[in-house]
Formats: C-alpha cells, structure tokens, sequence
C-alpha cells in the first residue's frame, strides 16, 4: 500500500510542473531567437521557484494525519478502529498530495505566465 502512494506521489509531482506550456500570441513574438531564450528562462525561473516536492510532502503529511483522525473517528463508530485509522490515513494522504500537486502546479503556471508576460508577450492562457 504505501507503494503505491509513494508511486502516485512521485508521478504527480513529476507530471505537475512537465506539462504546462503558456499560449502566446504570434503577433506578440518580435525575434524567435529571444522568445525561445525568454521561454527557457521563465520555465527555469518557474521551476526553481515552485516547491513541488514540499508541497505535495506537507499536504500529503497532513491530510494523511486529518484522514487518520476522521478514519479512527469513523473505526469507533463502525467497531474496528486500527482498520479505520489505516483506511483513514491512507486515503487522507493520497488526497493531501493530489491537493499539494494540484496547488504546486497553479503556482509553475502562474510564474511562468507572469515571466512571459513581463517579458512583453501576450499569454493567452
């Protein structure tokens, strides 16, 4: 079990920040040359300053202690509180760490739109 969350945990903070590409207006790019060199530089800038690793630790970390509270909560009711706190903590943990990639990955999305933008492109998304 605690295979496959850490499996989840990594692959989602892997993919988090991989995939995004801001769309930006052709009529906005002067000199290619200069808007590859300034993609690369806000992807990097964008990167390194995105904890996505801590991020997806932290909430992982607590929604795995708020699931084992809510999961022993719901064991007492159900009679057997080792299988809810597990159960619990289980599917708390994989929560907080889809949370924590999910927020990571807006704050990637952003810097790097801010960058491009600031850079004096038109972002479109």
């Amino acid at each position: 079990m605690r295979k496959i969350i850490f499996s989840f945990l990594v692959m989602a903070t892997l993919v988090s920040c991989a995939t995004y590409n801001p769309v930006v207006d052709p009529a906005s790019v002067r000199n290619d040359d200069k808007y590859y060199q300034d993609r690369a530089e806000c992807r990097a800038l964008a990167k390194a300053n995105t904890s996505s690793t801590k991020s997806v630790a932290k909430d992982a970390l607590i929604g795995g202690a708020v699931g084992a509270g809510t999961g022993s909560l719901i064991g007492v009711i159900a009679g057997d509180t080792v299988k809810g706190l597990a159960l619990g903590s289980v599917i708390g943990g994989v929560a907080g760490g889809a949370k924590g990639a999910y927020s990571s990955n807006k704050d990637y999305e952003q810097i790097y739109r801010n960058c491009m933008s600031g850079r004096g492109y038109n972002v479109l998304n």
